[in-house]
């Protein structure tokens, strides 16, 4: 089913921290995933953590039934990227997973080269001096010209996009967010590279979306698939958690 399209999986935590939902989730998880969440010092962030890692498990075991939540594996690629490990099947699944304070999200697909991030989005922000850090030139000149609410919206825009991109191409922070630029316009999402990085501008498709009005999440999509893949938004799965 993931082969063809993108299934993304989105929660947000005062929705779908119901009694007992935290245990639920928790059960599903791996020992040393269990053990990971106990070292937050934090309730909300270990909270936050059990959520995201259940999400992601109980997304991966309804895309593919025949396997249960608590049966997949993950080891990480030389970049630290996630995979599934375990167990093999027949159509081979990849995932991108990201939480931000109150949201967790994730997408699943029967393709590598799929991102997904989500941020926060902070009125508090000083979207030119952050961006004068960490963005290309094309993209501070954008935020230049538009008043604080729009470059702050904006902003957020360029960080989930490029966020996403790094994750679908299994960089991390590896490759400097300098190093690509991003357009955002009401025709389309483009993104344009500096010589020395080797990909193709055409060969991506990138969607925005508002989860709450306090998020701001992207998809980046490398599959090259005409048009890009479709993109299917799933209900929360805390059913299958409770099961």
């Amino acid at each position: 089913m993931a082969d063809d399209r993108i299934e993304l999986f989105v929660g947000l935590i005062e929705t779908i921290d119901a009694p007992g939902a935290v245990d639920a989730c928790r059960r599903v998880l791996s020992v040393d995933e269990r053990i990971r969440a106990d070292r937050f010092m934090f309730e909300r962030h270990r909270r936050q953590y059990i959520f995201a890692h259940a999400m992601l498990r109980l997304a991966l075991s309804q895309v593919a039934p025949i396997v249960a939540p608590s049966d997949w594996s993950f080891a990480a690629g030389r970049d630290g990227r996630p995979f599934v490990a375990a167990p093999a099947i027949s159509t081979a699944l990849h995932f991108s997973l990201s939480h931000a304070d109150g949201c967790v999200a994730c997408v699943v697909s029967g393709h590598e080269t799929v991102g997904v991030d989500v941020e926060t989005v902070s009125r508090r922000v000083a979207p030119l001096s952050t961006a004068l850090r960490f963005f290309a030139p094309e993209e501070v000149e954008t935020l230049r010209g538009l008043p604080e609410p729009a470059a702050i919206e904006r902003f957020f825009d360029y960080w989930t996009l490029k966020e996403a991109y790094l994750k679908a191409r299994g960089f991390g922070l590896n490759l400097p967010l300098n190093g690509f630029a991003m357009r955002v316009s009401r025709e389309a999402i483009e993104i344009s590279f500096k010589p020395d990085i080797a990909d193709d501008p055409l060969g991506w498709r990138f969607s925005l979306c508002s989860p709450s009005p306090s998020h701001r999440l992207a998809i980046a999509d490398g599959s090259r698939a005409d048009g890009g893949l479709p993109i299917t938004r799933n209900a929360w799965p805390l059913q299958e958690a409770a099961a």
